[in-house]
């Protein structure tokens, strides 16, 4: 028998615990006593309510007594192991609830006590209360005849301390994650085992799912998957607390989370594992309606094919045609009817004008600049000698032997045309020609800069409509790849149909012409029979002789032998006198 307890408080939420039938086969209330409350929710925030005057902060205590799997107990007994406890704990006389679970075919009883003594308004200690749990579970064991346990605080008789069993929080905790403690137990021992360092141990606690953090009451602390806590001195099997900390005295505990930072942290891996799971999910899902929609489509596509061999080859014919889509129109009726498409159609013809626009201004400016050049041009040389002149007097003024009469001529004449120059510049036409020619060129580089611009914009917008027209097209085609899926089939089994149909007029053909040769030969043997054509067999004085006759008599035979030899004879004797002829002439 194994008897576990302690105080606690929320006596709200200890009632959902003992009345759930989700986790219980059957939960029976066996006794109330004490209480004004007529049910166990009642009874229970009575009994928490009676430490309101007091400093206790955990007003109940909750046992649980849970004999070995075959070992039923009497209600007699149930009661005598329950005031058993209750004399050894020190709440005789005090309220109680008794409720009665039975969980996997086992019964177990748990006790509910006030420790609220009313008469003193104090609490009743809990102290060495595993210990008096045992006293009384061996008790109990010899009155009742049971297999005794072997216990960790009484009896022990120099066995070693049995291993930690895991409490009713543990239990419960156990419940919400769905993990077992002794699973997790044996696999941080494992981990712990396995490495020979603090750091090495929590990077192998990593690597499992586990976050070793610092506690507030704890040194350290291990934070699981679910985000639940763990004394990592209780999570290791055969290890001392003393050793624990020797192992990890190369961690700095301000490097570690504490718990609220772990379980974020678990809570973020969680999230992101689920996300992950979810998104395997849907691709599994969406892979398994690709398959059936792929399963459909090979049916309907084995019941078109089976149609297409049955019907007439100019039936079939009729349907390929209307089977083949018609990709420009449909590209066509995509393209209008998507906006972003003819806006930036819009868009592109807004830039070619303007790119137009602009070329022409450009062009205007340049031809003023270059009518207005030949002007200046044609005005200078009304005024005065051209200075090419010029400039050949200077270069050839330093040479010969004249060459300082020369010199003063150049620079006589140098002065001359310096002066006819200084009258066409000063001159107010020519000034204004001057001016406008500025003017006109300064315009043309400024319309030269927004041509360009609007040929940068007219390219972009050009890109775009481009863009847009290779994802409607695309679109398109996809739409349309079941059509043209469906046509191909059909012109696939037409081809077929219509090499069937060749093969077997060839093979017709082939054997209507077998056919004639084989009555040809036939009627050869019937006429070689009646003529008496073919090998001869005759037997005289005991000799066989064989010969081919071709069904005529031997007279005919030998009149035409001697016919063939007379013909021979007289082309023979007509050679003799050709040559006899020659020899005369000779």
């Amino acid at each position: 028998m194994i008897i576990k307890g302690g105080t606690r408080a929320g006596g709200a939420d200890l009632g959902v615990h003992l009345n759930r039938t989700d986790t219980n086969e059957r939960v029976r209330l066996l006794e109330l006593r004490g209480v004004a409350g007529v049910n166990l929710d009642q009874a229970l925030r009575e009994m928490e309510a009676f430490g309101a005057g007091t400093r206790c902060k955990s007003p109940l205590y909750h046992a649980n007594i849970d004999p070995r799997a075959g070992e039923r107990l009497t209600p007699e007994q149930w009661g005598r192991a329950v005031d058993a406890l209750e004399a050894k704990l020190g709440f005789t006389g005090q309220p109680r609830a008794l409720v009665q679970h039975v969980k996997e075919g086992r019964e177990h009883v748990h006790v509910v006590w006030s420790r609220i003594d009313l008469e003193r308004n104090r609490a009743i200690p809990d102290s060495h209360n595993y210990r008096k749990h045992e006293e009384v579970a061996r008790a109990l064991e010899r009155e009742f005849g049971h297999e005794r346990v072997q216990g960790a605080h009484v009896e022990r008789e120099g066995k070693e301390r049995p291993a930690r069993t895991p409490s009713h929080a543990e239990m419960q905790q156990a419940e919400r994650t769905g993990l077992d403690p002794k699973a997790i137990k044996a696999e941080i021992t494992a981990l712990w085992r396995q490495t020979d360092s603090g750091k090495a141990f929590a990077g192998a606690l990593a690597e499992a799912g586990y976050i070793l953090a610092r506690g507030d009451k704890r040194d350290f602390i291990v934070i699981d998957q679910a985000g639940e806590s763990h004394s990592l001195a209780r999570r290791i099997d055969g290890v001392k607390a003393a050793d624990m900390r020797a192992r990890l005295s190369d961690i700095d505990q301000a490097t570690l989370p504490d718990a609220r930072g772990a379980r974020a942290e678990q809570a973020q891996k969680a999230l992101e594992g689920a996300q992950k799971a979810e998104e395997a999910r849907r691709a599994a899902e969406a892979a398994q309606k690709a398959a059936e929609a792929a399963e459909r489509q090979r049916a309907a596509d084995e019941a078109d094919r089976t149609r297409w061999r049955s019907m007439p080859l100019s039936a079939l014919q009729w349907e390929v045609n209307t089977l083949l889509p018609d990709r420009e129109a449909a590209k066509a009726g995509a393209l209008m009817a998507d906006p972003a498409y003819r806006e930036a159609e819009k868009v592109a013809e807004t830039a070619r004008a303007g790119e137009a626009k602009a070329r022409l201004d450009l062009l205007e400016a340049t031809e003023t600049v270059r009518n207005l050049n030949q002007k200046a041009e044609g005005y200078q040389g009304r005024q005065g000698p051209a200075q090419q002149p010029r400039a050949t007097l200077r270069s050839n003024g330093s040479e010969g032997r004249w060459g300082a009469i020369r010199g003063l001529f150049s620079r006589l004449g140098g002065l001359m045309f310096w002066r006819q120059d200084k009258e066409v510049s000063e001159n107010p036409e020519s000034k204004r020609i001057q001016t406008q020619i500025a003017e006109w060129t300064e315009l043309a580089a400024e319309r030269q800069g927004v041509l360009d611009r609007a040929e940068k914009l007219h390219t972009e917008a050009r890109l775009t409509v481009g863009t847009l027209y290779s994802r409607i097209a695309g679109q398109v085609d996809e739409a349309l790849a079941p059509e043209y899926r469906r046509y191909s089939a059909a012109q696939s089994v037409l081809d077929e149909r219509i090499e069937e149909d060749r093969r077997r007029a060839a093979e017709a053909e082939a054997e209507r012409r077998a056919e004639e040769i084989r009555r040809r030969v036939d009627a050869e043997i019937e006429r070689e029979k009646r003529e008496g054509i073919g090998w001869q067999v005759s037997v005289q004085d005991g000799v066989v002789t064989t010969w081919w006759s071709d069904g005529k008599s031997p007279q005919e035979d030998e009149t035409k032998e001697a016919t063939k030899d007379e013909l021979q004879e007289r082309e023979a004797q007509a050679n003799r006198e050709k040559d006899r002829g020659f020899d005369m002439m000779d």
